[in-house]
């Protein structure tokens, strides 16, 4: 007996020595990486960097954060599966190999797909066919979620819906992940939250040797958010972050499902936070008229910043509140008849999240939905003027009438305010300035314009808008300077 209790004790110290051995290994190689790319690397990417209306930063930041997480945490299994350990603690090589290659092949393809995408900006379509790309290989290694177990019924047979389940969940989590990195550190620490999570699970089910690989990867991402907390050194970009998205999809479907390969609901709430900033991401976009795959400022963390939260106390405020949502599905996997009062609790904390952060959908929804008709309107009428936009000022003949029909496009877009200088002078001044406003600058040719958009407008449709008025902008330079009027030099108040 006591030398039963000695071999149990001798096994438990042997596991959290590697277990540890594994996430410091990571982490030291993802300061190294990330320290080199900083100094090596960054100069050969570096490109022209224009700001968009959702960037939080005014000065670039180099994207290279994902290269530090996805070489770790590769590094680091490739050592740990090379080094001969003791033979009674199970390892890489007990898994199920397919999943355990979708899982390491897989990431590296999301990646790449990230990293493209940080390089030379591919369309949101391209990517998104990405993504369904990985969750078909994924589906392929073994991860199809075929059954689930439920808190509201015991078991449910997904049939052929499995490979639309599968494909919407990796999607999902690939894209929430991608939108909850909007501050300094908010994305790595939820990532945390879920690790820690998934690695007691993993623990407490006796899943060794996938423990190792979540610790991998937890080392991976606290190296990374050594440079990535307030102020950022570093961003994890899109490589980062369709990278973590992939890894946490396939984990968070791994590490909660039972012997029998009946798939938990858990994830759900582990990923609580960013499965409802996407969630109601999509809603917006659809009730506004606006793509889903449309960029905007409207996000958990930006109302927070709204209500008058500093980025570091935004962080911690959801970084605390994915911890919450962690220790109660920890509550459902240790108490199990506790699993439909957990997702009832966690539901209710989601409705008062929303409702504190004021969403008019919960708070007035019948007047959100109908309000949004004007906005679609204006939307569709704004696209189509820019979409002629030549035609649209060439029917003005004198640079008046042109600046006018401009002034007109700008209500439409929402802008408050502009400042248009020629040659260093200002020419045009629309509006009135103030301190609210986030102030745009393009510049073609010897002209710039300076725009001011305030919250309600910069925050919905952002990039869309952000390329609309470049254009717009470029071709009222081409029409003034065919004009040739010396009027719009000279300065004036309209």
């Amino acid at each position: 007996m006591i030398f039963d209790e000695m071999q149990d004790l001798n096994f438990l110290y042997k596991s959290w020595k590697l277990i540890f051995a594994s996430g410091a290994l990571s982490l030291l190689l993802s300061t190294i990486i990330i320290l080199f790319a900083l100094k090596k690397l960054v100069p050969l990417f570096e490109r022209i960097h224009q700001n968009r209306l959702r960037d939080q930063h005014d000065e670039p930041i180099p994207k290279i954060g994902g290269l530090g997480l996805m070489g770790s945490m590769f590094l680091t299994i490739v050592v740990l599966w090379n080094i001969p350990f003791d033979t009674e603690i199970p390892f890489f090589q007990t898994v199920n190999q397919s999943r355990f290659f979708g899982l390491i092949v897989g990431g590296f393809m999301a990646w790449s797909l990230g990293f493209v995408d940080d390089l030379f900006k591919i369309s949101a379509r391209w990517k998104l066919l990405g993504q369904f790309v990985l969750a078909l290989f994924a589906i392929h290694t073994g991860f199809a979620i075929e059954q689930l177990k439920g808190p509201f019924f015991q078991e449910f047979d997904l049939g052929f819906m499995a490979w639309p389940i599968t494909i919407l969940w990796v999607v999902t989590i690939m894209n929430a992940i991608n939108l909850i990195d909007g501050l300094d550190g908010l994305a790595g620490g939820i990532v945390i939250t879920v690790l820690i999570t998934l690695g007691v699970i993993l623990w407490s089910s006796g899943s060794l040797p996938l423990l190792l690989v979540i610790m991998s990867l937890f080392g991976a991402v606290i190296g990374f958010l050594l440079f990535n907390r307030p102020p950022a050194i570093t961003f994890m970009g899109d490589s980062g972050s369709q990278f973590l998205g992939y890894m946490t999809a396939l984990l968070s479907i791994w590490a909660t499902e039972s012997a029998d390969g009946k798939q938990s609901m858990l994830p759900l709430l582990i990923l609580a936070i960013p499965l409802l900033d996407v969630f109601f991401a999509f809603t917006r976009r659809l009730l506004k008229g606006i793509p889903f795959y449309s960029a905007d400022r409207d996000h958990i963390h930006h109302r927070l910043l709204a209500k008058g939260f500093s980025p570091s106390k935004s962080v911690v405020i959801l970084v605390g509140l994915s911890f919450i949502f962690s220790v109660i599905s920890l509550v459902t996997v240790y108490n199990s008849y506790l699993q439909g009062f957990s997702f009832t609790v966690g539901l209710l904390i989601c409705f008062f999240i929303l409702y504190f952060l004021e969403y008019d959908l919960l708070r007035k929804p019948m007047a959100s939905i109908q309000g949004q008709n004007n906005l679609r309107k204006r939307r569709e009428l704004m696209i189509m003027l820019a979409d002629q936009i030549d035609d649209y000022f060439e029917k003005d003949h004198n640079s008046s009438l042109v600046i006018h029909s401009f002034n007109y496009w700008c209500k439409l877009v929402g802008i408050y305010h502009y400042k248009l200088v020629y040659e260093g002078k200002d020419c045009h001044y629309y509006g009135s300035d103030n301190d609210s406003l986030r102030i745009i600058i393009y510049r073609f040719r010897n002209w710039e314009i300076h725009l001011g958009l305030p919250r309600e407008s910069w925050s919905i449709d952002s990039d869309v808008k952000g390329d609309l008025m470049e254009k717009v902008f470029n071709a009222l330079v081409k029409r003034l300077e065919l004009l040739e009027s010396s009027k719009v030099l000279e300065p004036q108040k309209l």
